[in-house]
C-alpha cells in the first residue's frame, strides 16, 4: 500500500470516528481477497518457528500439490464422492479420492492457489524444504508431516512403492497405522499400507488437513499477480 493510499485511509477513519461510525466494513473486494490473506495469516504465524499446526481447506476450486518424493508410513485411502461448490445451494458431487498418512516426510514442498481478484488472476504460492525440480535432495531440509490427509481428483508419480498392502478392505474401515481414516462409504473399495514410497508427487486437491503438526524449513509464501504454477 502506497503513503498516499495509507494517509487517504486514515483521514477516512478518523473521519468515521467523529461521525460516531462504528466497527469495519469489508468491501466486495476485500471479501473476495479473504481466502489467499486468511491463509497467508494463519501461515505466517508458524514461519519463524518453522513448524505449523493446520487445517487447511480451500472450497469450490483446486490448488496443486507437488514433492519430488513422499515417504510415509500408516498409509489408507478409498474413494468416494464429496460436494463441491458451484454456485448453487446443494453444489455437485464429485468422485474423489481421500488418502492419510500416519506420518509423511516430503522432499521439497509446492502449493499453488489459483484465484480471482477482481476479475484478475493471483496466485498464491507456498514453497518449503528443498525446491521441487524433479531431483530428490535429503538432508536437513525435509518435510515432516503427521496426521496429513488429501483429497484429490488426480494424483501423479514418476514411480511408487508400496509395503505390507492391504487391498479390498471397506473404505469405512481403513486405518492410517492403527488411526481411521474418516469418510469411507460402507462397502466401498479402500486399501492400506504400512510404508509408500512416491517420487515426483502431484496432487489436483480439494482438501489438505493436518491433524498433527508439519514442520517448514525454508518457508515462503507469495501472492502473485497471473496464473503461476509450480
Amino acid at each position: 500500500m502506497s503513503l498516499e493510499r495509507v494517509r487517504r485511509w486514515n483521514e477516512r477513519m478518523r473521519g468515521e470516528a467523529r461521525t460516531g461510525r462504528r466497527g469495519t466494513r469489508w468491501s466486495r473486494s476485500t471479501a473476495i481477497g479473504l481466502p489467499a490473506v486468511g491463509l497467508a495469516a494463519v501461515l505466517g504465524v508458524g514461519m519463524a518457528q518453522g513448524v505449523v499446526a493446520a487445517n487447511f481447506f480451500v472450497a469450490g476450486q483446486p490448488f496443486t500439490l507437488r514433492s519430488d518424493q513422499v515417504n510415509g508410513s500408516g498409509f489408507a485411502a478409498f474413494l468416494h464422492s464429496r460436494q463441491i461448490a458451484d454456485g448453487t445451494a446443494a453444489g455437485k458431487g464429485e468422485a474423489m479420492a481421500r488418502a492419510g498418512f500416519q506420518s509423511a516426510r516430503l522432499d521439497g514442498l509446492c502449493a499453488v492457489v489459483h484465484q480471482t481478484i477482481l476479475g484478475l488472476p493471483y496466485t498464491l504460492k507456498l514453497n518449503a524444504g528443498s525446491p521441487v525440480d524433479g531431483t530428490p535432495n535429503g538432508g536437513p531440509n525435509v518435510i515432516d508431516a503427521y496426521n496429513l490427509i488429501l483429497e484429490a481428483k488426480a494424483v501423479q508419480g514418476t514411480h511408487s512403492s508400496f509395503s505390507e498392502m492391504v487391498l479390498g478392505k471397506t473404505a469405512h474401515q481403513v486405518q492410517m497405522g492403527g488411526q481411521p481414516l474418516e469418510g469411507g462409504t460402507v462397502g466401498a473399495f479402500g486399501l492400506e499400507a504400512g510404508v509408500v514410497e512416491v517420487r515426483g508427487l502431484t496432487a489436483d486437491a480439494y482438501t489438505a488437513e493436518i491433524s498433527g503438526n508439519i514442520s517448514l524449513p525454508n518457508l515462503t509464501l507469495s501472492i502473485l499477480p497471473g496464473r503461476i504454477t509450480c
